[in-house]
């Protein structure tokens, strides 16, 4: 049987020369592809080798630390549009508090962890706990010095309101969108942004997101923008809609509810 430390050296030798998938280690260790992703595995848990979480094709792609970058160039082609301009979003700031983006790119960071890291802290300026993403590759302390640099810098821009018990506006009874969020069991409606409220649900009166969107097609990117709410308040989302056409929905599970409703 071939020694470990042999096969180890064929695989150091292949990614010295720059990020691999599994097939192409495989070819140079000459062994099943089942087989040389549990070796190479096997040394990503002691650290000696780095892997992406997302996959190149049906790969992921194993790198040395000093190839990151390459890795990240070889991965970034697998993203679509709104991943790529998320990622040079994040790559231009180095920091970015997650109440800045909209709630589609808060959903669609949570598949860019190669990309990007989440961490909580307070925020100077409100003096809340809030989630800063930052570039993948940066160390905690630099990224507080950017924080505190931001916080003295910058004033907070951001549209919705973090937290789900600010009073903003609350609409009238004999206002048409109340009515309609009554009708379906939604009571208290205060609005976070146009035609989207959040709501007291149930006889516990839960907290949830209600959107009222009126168009034909109701898109995937719709579902996208409702999920990325849910994951902003922490709770569930509702559309109500008068769409002919719904993109699928079950990748979310009960995070986004559908209600077909005239408007």
């Amino acid at each position: 049987m071939e020694d470990i430390n042999e096969i180890h050296s064929s695989i150091m030798r292949k990614l010295e020369a720059g990020p691999a998938l599994v097939l192409e280690i495989a070819e140079s260790i000459e062994k099943d592809t089942l087989q040389t992703q549990t070796i190479t595995d096997y040394f990503v848990s002691k650290g000696e080798i780095k892997k992406t979480q997302r996959r190149f094709g049906s790969s992921p792609i194993y790198y040395l630390e000093k190839d990151r970058d390459k890795a990240l160039d070889m991965l970034i082609q697998t993203l679509n549009g709104q991943e790529k301009a998320l990622v040079n979003k994040v790559r231009n700031e180095k920091v970015i508090n997650t109440s800045h983006l909209s709630s589609a790119e808060r959903y669609i960071s949570q598949s860019l962890t190669d990309f990007m890291k989440t961490v909580s802290a307070q925020d100077n300026q409100t003096g809340e706990k809030a989630d800063y993403l930052y570039e993948q590759g940066l160390d905690l302390e630099t990224v507080k010095k950017i924080m505190n640099k931001d916080n003295t810098e910058k004033k907070d821009q951001n549209p919705i309101k973090k937290s789900i018990n600010n009073e903003i506006k609350t609409y009238k009874e004999n206002d048409d969108i109340s009515v309609t969020l009554t009708k379906n069991g939604f009571k208290n409606p205060k609005i976070v942004e146009k035609e989207v409220f959040i709501c007291d649900y149930g006889s516990n009166n839960l907290k949830v997101i209600v959107m009222i969107i009126n168009k034909k097609n109701l898109t995937k990117k719709d579902l996208i923008n409702a999920a990325g709410y849910g994951i902003t308040y922490k709770t569930i989302v509702f559309i109500i809609t008068n769409a002919q056409k719904t993109a699928s929905n079950k990748s979310f599970g009960s995070l986004v509810n559908i209600i077909r409703e005239e408007l």
